[in-house]
This record gives C-alpha cells, sequence and structure tokens, in this order.
C-alpha cells in the first residue's frame, strides 16, 4: 500500500475556517495539560490538576449534549473518556500520597 502524495500536494489549510479555530483552541488547552502533569510533585499543584481534569470532562460532556455533527460528536465522546481517564490518574495519585479533600 503506497502513499499518494500527488494529491496531498494539492490540499490547502483554510486558516479561517471554524474547524481549524477549533483546533487551535483544543491545541492551547492541551499545552496547559502538559505543564499541570509537570506540577503533580507538590500538593497544592496537584489538587490544582485534579480539578481542572474534572473541570475538562465536565466541559467536554457540555459540549457533547450540544455537538450536532457526527464527527464532533465522535471526537467529543473519546475527549470524554480521556479526561475521565486523567481525572482518575490524578485522584490515584492524590490517594497514593494521602491527600484528602478538605
Amino acid at each position: 500500500m503506497g502513499l499518494n502524495t500527488e494529491n496531498n500536494e494539492n490540499i490547502k489549510i483554510n486558516k479561517d475556517s471554524s474547524f481549524t479555530k477549533f483546533l487551535n483552541k483544543f491545541l492551547s488547552r492541551t499545552e496547559n495539560h502538559i505543564t499541570c502533569e509537570n506540577n503533580i510533585l507538590d500538593e497544592e499543584g496537584l489538587i490544582e490538576c485534579i480539578e481542572k481534569a474534572r473541570n475538562d470532562w465536565t466541559n467536554a460532556i457540555r459540549d457533547f449534549e450540544y455537538a450536532e455533527d457526527e464527527e464532533i460528536v465522535d471526537y467529543y465522546t473519546y475527549k470524554i473518556k480521556a479526561c475521565q481517564v486523567r481525572y482518575e490518574y490524578f485522584l490515584k495519585i492524590a490517594k497514593r500520597k494521602g491527600i484528602t479533600c478538605k
């Protein structure tokens, strides 16, 4: 199975499309996730990461409820699961460290 690179040269990216703007907004959010994962060493940072992961999870559920296009519904389905796993991951780390909610 070979790649057809001739057709790929004809593809142009529309920087003003709503989908491109959506992706840029999403990619800027993922940068916050990366910095959040680096801050899990201290208690305050871990609690902040848990709160952010929970907010991301609830936002993904809300966005899923308003999604109309089939591809976007699929996207939010995966995003909900990813946010849930991330939230549970941070909770597991907090549990290991003995951090409790006051």
